[in-house]
């Protein structure tokens, strides 16, 4: 494993905007009550002929979307918007600015509702168009970006690596800004499948109790303008809070489980603290990827545990619902969020039982100081990703 310590760090980069739609409502003071409160946006879904998708607990955004195709891309355009207007950068201004999104979902319900319409008929070749980039390409349009476009599609990492993208541009200098987004809509191919893998809580999930029976689906978008901090001072900007570390590494050790030892996901956060210039006694509290299935938590437990000891942690999945490729976008405006207010928000569903040992589950949001915040992402296929933000005087 390549040390560390040898990474030198980064520009710290100045967030300036921030947009988010979820189970809680659109908006940063839709986010901050759900988020102090640890409220359940969880809610039964009965959509759909899939009876294995029928009512299990999801987090489904009930807000009035933008009129576009796709409900993954009215998602990302309702948190890209907003984060653009809560930036003040106006369209007039936005010609050089990067798009990236990360997405596992883009154009899958448009292909379910065509297949369902005709039966499956070859005939009609929509359902066969599921391609992530074209929700890209119209987002650029919609938002009127001119600089480089990108997408993944890496499972439910999709978000941290777009975000991760937006950092290396800025920082090389492709761009003085760039926008990340992570969008995802709620499909019954999604739903099914999970709740197939036999993953899924009919409880609701719990992350990091000993009771956790499984995760919950949920939807929604997180976005972040991202800028050169000088860029940001010259325009006279606002900042939230730095971005100033990432690590992104892979283990590779099973189809749909993590490495329980979670090597790879301390490489991943050792190399953000290295990215960061920060050691790890920095780190005043942790956004976990926790997704109340048993194997993910553990493997958070034990590297969180090895790295840090009792440092804070919580998860927002109760809040959100596991938002897939959305999920490190919307994580990432919490931690914001935690930096800007100074609290630790509490673990939703944690007073539901018996917390996991190693780590400090936090049961109720508290006031603190915090320099800087962690973010953890897990996906599918062995991506562990993560992300360290600090507070806003790192790019004055």
């Amino acid at each position: 494993m390549p040390d560390p310590t040898t990474r030198r760090p980064g520009a710290p980069l100045a967030i300036t905007g921030l947009g988010c739609i979820g189970a809680p409502g659109r908006g940063l003071a839709a986010q901050r009550h759900a988020l102090a409160g640890g409220i359940c946006g969880l809610a039964a879904w009965s959509d759909g002929p899939l009876p294995i998708a029928r009512g299990i607990p999801v987090g489904r955004v009930i807000a009035a979307l933008p009129a576009v195709t796709g409900r993954t891309t009215a998602l990302a355009l309702a948190a890209g918007a907003d984060a653009l207007a809560d930036a003040g950068l106006e369209p007039a201004r936005r010609g050089e600015v990067a798009l990236v999104l990360g997405t596992c979902t883009g154009g899958m319900a448009e292909s379910e509702r065509a297949w369902l319409a005709d039966g499956g008929a070859s005939a009609n070749p929509s359902y066969r168009r599921q391609q992530p980039q074209r929700s890209t390409q119209a987002l650029a349009r919609a938002l009127h970006l001119g600089g480089a476009q990108s997408t993944h599609a890496v499972a439910c990492a999709s978000a941290a690596c777009a975000i991760i993208e937006a950092v290396m541009l800025v920082r090389s200098g492709v761009c003085p800004a760039a926008l990340a987004i992570g969008a995802d809509a709620l499909t019954r191919v999604t739903t099914a499948g999970f709740t197939s893998l036999q993953l899924v809580d009919p409880a609701g999930c719990r992350p990091f109790l000993t009771e956790r029976a499984g995760m919950s689906l949920g939807e929604g978008a997180g976005a972040l303008l991202i800028e050169d901090a000088a860029h940001a001072r010259a325009r006279g900007a606002r900042v939230h809070a730095s971005l100033v570390g990432w690590g992104l590494r892979a283990d590779g050790y099973h189809a749909t489980r993590p490495d329980p030892g979670g090597v790879q996901l301390r490489g991943a956060i050792a190399d953000s603290l290295a990215d960061a210039g920060l050691d790890a006694a920095a780190i005043g509290y942790v956004n976990a990827h926790g997704t109340g299935t048993r194997d993910n938590d553990a493997c958070e437990q034990t590297a969180l545990a090895a790295l840090f000891g009792a440092v804070p942690t919580a998860s927002a999945k109760r809040c959100y619902g596991h938002t897939m490729g959305a999920a490190a976008a919307i994580e990432a405006v919490a931690c914001c969020l935690a930096l800007t207010e100074q609290a630790c928000w509490m673990s939703a569903g944690a007073d539901l039982g018996t917390v996991l040992d190693g780590i400090e589950v936090v049961r109720a949001t508290r006031p603190t100081r915090l320099d800087a915040v962690l973010s953890t992402t897990l996906a599918f296929g062995g991506v562990n990703a993560a992300l360290v933000f600090a507070g806003a005087e790192r790019c004055a």
